[in-house]
């Protein structure tokens, strides 16, 4: 389901992976990058989902005020709303995943789980094993 449709990115919800997923199409502004986070966080506690999927790899470089924001504002909302498994497929562009690896280190020391992987498909298997886990205990 499509929740969010824009130039620079969509957000839908997959319910057996119980994820949102953000997939980056190009060049976000700051306004944008901070409304997409947004939306997605809406989606997050409407859904009432705990999983993340970042699809980065059309995504270019992000300001560092923005990553700041990212790491001061918008993380701490995120982790209280309920992310806990987070799936990224970074960047073609070495400068976005310069700043994503920023971002990342910065979220250290949380309870969030983090892999990275190669396209989106491997990434929501892993979600949904992660669901299953969940599920069975």
């Amino acid at each position: 389901m499509v929740h969010f449709d824009e130039s620079y990115l969509t957000i839908s919800y997959d319910a057996d992976a119980a994820a949102v997923i953000m997939q980056w199409k190009s060049f976000a502004t700051s306004e944008e990058f901070r409304k997409g986070l947004d939306e997605g966080l809406k989606l997050i506690e409407e859904k009432n989902a705990s999983n993340w999927l970042a699809d980065l790899r059309k995504m270019e470089a992000i300001d560092p005020e923005d990553e700041q924001w990212s790491n001061e504002n918008w993380f701490p909302r995120a982790l209280q709303g309920g992310i806990n498994r987070m799936a990224i497929v970074p960047s073609e562009d070495i400068f976005n995943s310069i700043s994503v690896d920023n971002i990342m280190n910065a979220v250290g020391g949380t309870d969030l789980v983090t892999h990275y992987f190669k396209d989106t498909e491997e990434a929501k298997s892993w979600l949904k094993e992660q669901q299953t886990e969940l599920a069975t205990k």
